[in-house]
């Protein structure tokens, strides 16, 4: 199965919704920094798995039944397509935070 354009546009509608406020995984990347060594990678991460985990949750819901490999393919390649977008916003967030 293949993703509807309905579902497809769901998901890019998510992954704009968050690049409005890079902020938050910014902010939650820098409480492991401790842990971590680029904040940005592990700010990116965040995003991507809140875009992979709010996506599925709002899948199973319209369609009542989990996704197939092809489906999570498709969800991967429109990921694939919008990652150096979603890096440039948490890395502005970033440059903005080093400018004050």
């Amino acid at each position: 199965m293949v993703l509807s354009i309905e579902l497809k546009d769901v998901l890019q509608e998510l992954i704009d919704n968050l690049m409005v406020n890079p902020q938050q995984m910014r902010n939650m990347a820098y409480d492991l920094k401790p842990l971590t060594k680029d904040d940005v990678e592990v700010a990116f991460g965040i995003f991507v798995g809140y875009v992979i985990g709010g996506f599925a949750e709002l899948f199973f819901e319209s369609q009542k039944r989990s996704m197939t490999s092809s489906e999570l393919i498709e969800v991967r390649k429109i990921l694939f397509e919008r990652a150096l977008e979603m890096k440039k916003a948490i890395a502005y967030v970033r440059a903005q935070e080093s400018q004050s």
